[in-house]
């Protein structure tokens, strides 16, 4: 589909001088003078800093998604293309986050598990590289900084918060994402990316002569911390680079290749059939993987080595040992977003606080607007709270949220999955598109069961959850009635290569484009006839 750019009038485009590239959009300065009484302008920007307006019709409505993910990139696909529709995203492109493993070992290539965003809009359709900050839902604006640096507010008359969630390192200070020190989190196509270049830099230091025996162990120490889907997928790919791969191209450093999974939980894949645990445990034991249960990553440290050529680190463990590492993958939980977070809440202590400082900021556009924004979250997870109709508690009918960045109080929590964004956003854009009022049919999760990659061509399929989501009270009965008789049925676990191929099936059916639908058989088939690539560049 061809991405048109949609224009307001001439007299409407003020351009900065710093931005002389930038299109005839929407995007204007306040306040212009001499250019007549129809621009709208608000007087809490102050000179210089530019707020965005979607380009609407007289009467229509600007719909705005903050977020490029599962959610946000389903409802902008479904959305109708005569409808205004602006995104905003720091990333272009949505990732098919369950294929990133794949391409952290060079399994697939990065360009094939990403769509860009502006391929997917209509010709009422604009895209926004930057990253919300803040809201005010009074004028209806979302104050934005672009990737650039640069600040301005996006006006808008619905509103979608999808902007998921980010890793959670649990507030240990010593974990944060940083490819000069081995520590990465995988949930962008820059933290695939960003690992693989470290894979293949270890395996080339190590190879280096002059290092010794004990920091050779250490360069091609792989650390993964949680037990989860991603951890163990990412695991298994790993496990196949080293055993198709390194051992053909890197075979004097095989033996000292060592892989650990530290997971603070009392077993793997918590989501799934215990049976299924069960398996995944067995493989990866078989393969002298070292899984250490029930155990928790508190930090990570700086030491020096005897005769170590590079800076060394080790993480410290909740059993009291420590493991030194050359690549560290956390992918232990999740935590809300920094613009979630900042949301204006009823219930927070420090209102007034916000209140007064954002007063005296009068020269910042991004603190001032939050005195008008009350958006009600989890006192937990601090999720935004949102009815059956995904609506946000207080504003429905103009702000939404889906994804992991919502959750519903009153109803069942709804698991922090793709599949759950993904039908969230197709859902929402049936109310938006006018097929469903915004009050007739409330969300239902329809889960589709859970499935991961295990390594040597083998998968896991866990149907016991596939159906409508339950209450737990009411799956608990549930359960009780099938001790007494009752027939009721779910698609049967499968583990091997039954379960490997329907994984690979689900996965490249849900591609959006035909170019990646071909390229990622192509990438498989390449892998499991000629290996991966291990060129650094």
């Amino acid at each position: 589909m061809v991405f048109r750019r949609c224009c307001l009038p001439s007299a409407a485009v003020i351009r900065h001088s710093f931005a002389p590239s930038t299109p005839a959009a929407a995007i204007r300065r306040a306040p212009a003078p001499n250019h007549g009484t129809h621009h709208h302008v608000h007087s809490s920007l102050p000179s210089g800093v530019f707020y965005h307006t979607s380009s609407a019709a007289k009467g229509e409505e600007r719909v705005v998604v903050l977020g490029s993910g599962w959610g946000g990139f389903q409802l902008a696909l479904n959305m109708n293309k005569n409808i205004p529709l602006t995104v905003v995203s720091p990333n272009n492109h949505f990732v098919f986050t369950p294929l990133l493993p794949s391409a952290s070992v060079g399994t697939l290539e990065c360009r094939c598990i990403q769509e860009p965003i502006r391929t997917i809009l209509g010709p009422k359709g604009k895209f926004v590289h930057a990253r919300a900050q803040s809201l005010d839902t009074v004028n209806k604006l979302v104050h934005c900084e672009s990737v650039h640096s640069d600040k301005f507010s996006v006006e808008y008359d619905k509103l979608v918060i999808a902007v998921g969630v980010q890793t959670n390192t649990f507030g240990i200070p010593s974990i944060q994402h940083d490819s000069a020190q081995g520590i990465f989190f995988l949930k962008q196509l820059a933290h695939a990316r960003a690992i693989r270049t470290n894979i293949i830099d270890s395996f080339e230091k190590a190879a280096i002569p002059t290092v010794s025996e004990a920091e050779r162990k250490r360069l091609l120490s792989f650390l993964v911390v949680g037990g989860g889907p991603t951890s163990c997928e990412f695991t298994s790919e790993l496990h196949d680079f080293v055993k198709h791969d390194v051992k053909r191209l890197y075979r004097d450093l095989v033996p000292h290749v060592k892989i650990t999974v530290v997971e603070a939980g009392p077993s793997l894949l918590g989501p799934f059939d215990k049976a299924l645990q069960e398996y995944a445990l067995g493989l990866f034991k078989n393969r002298d993987i070292d899984v250490r249960l029930g155990t928790a990553v508190l930090g990570v440290e700086d030491f020096i080595g005897e005769g170590y050529h590079f800076p060394a680190k080790r993480a410290l463990l909740s059993d009291g040992d420590s493991l030194e590492f050359g690549t560290m993958v956390w992918s232990a939980g999740l935590a809300p977003t920094e613009f979630v977070q900042n949301l204006g809440d009823a219930n927070s202590n420090n209102t007034e606080n916000k209140t007064e400082e954002a007063t005296n900021n009068t020269n910042d556009p991004i603190a001032k607007p939050t005195t008008t924004t009350i958006i009600e979250r989890h006192p937990r997870t601090k999720r935004i709270l949102v009815d059956n109709y995904l609506r946000v508690k207080g504003h429905e009918g103009s702000i939404w949220a889906i994804g992991d960045a919502a959750v519903n109080e009153s109803g069942v929590p709804l698991p922090q999955l793709a599949q759950v964004a993904r039908q969230e956003g197709i859902y929402l854009a049936k109310v938006l598109n006018g097929k469903l009022r915004e009050d007739e049919k409330p969300f239902e999760f329809f889960s589709l069961g859970s499935m991961a990659f295990m390594g040597d061509l083998k998968g896991i399929y866990d149907g016991s959850s596939v159906g409508k989501l339950k209450d737990p009270r009411a799956k608990k009965e549930e359960q009780q009635r099938q001790g007494e008789g009752s027939n009721q049925h779910h698609p049967p676990a499968l583990k091997g290569f039954m379960a490997l191929l329907l994984w690979r099936f689900a996965y490249w059916g849900r591609q959006t484009s035909m170019v990646n639908k071909i390229l990622i058989p192509m990438y498989w088939f390449k892998a499991f006839l000629f290996g991966r690539d291990i060129s650094r560049y």
